[in-house]
């Protein structure tokens, strides 16, 4: 499965549609209205068709959230090196409709942590 930005330029191949989405509320991930979906770095494909991503990095330095440096899109975040658990979490807002009325979504409470 293969998801895009708005404007094409970032793809994300996966290899699967994930089981479930998470829906955190912490105070980025809620600004974003992301639904991650959660996988090792070595199962996804990021590629560009014009222009690489762009990521922020808050104050902690354990994730960067990448965009599409053309249309704005929150595309992805990686867990840097200070992180114990590598993760590739993928934004399924870049999936089309049809594919996410099927897949079960997980409030995650990150805002207590």
């Amino acid at each position: 499965m293969e998801v895009t930005c708005h404007c094409g330029n970032i793809h994300l191949k996966l290899p699967a549609s994930p089981s479930e989405v998470g829906q955190c509320n912490c105070s980025i991930c809620r600004r974003y209205a992301a639904l991650w979906a959660y996988y090792s770095p070595e199962e996804i494909t990021v590629s560009h068709t014009k222009e690489n991503t762009v990521f922020y990095i808050w104050q902690d330095h354990e994730v960067e959230f990448h965009r599409c440096n053309l249309c704005g899109c929150i595309t992805h975040y990686v867990t840097t090196p200070k992180c114990d658990e590598q993760i590739l979490a993928v934004n399924m807002r870049m999936a089309g409709h049809e594919i996410l009325k099927n897949i079960p979504v997980r409030a995650i409470d990150g805002a207590s942590r």
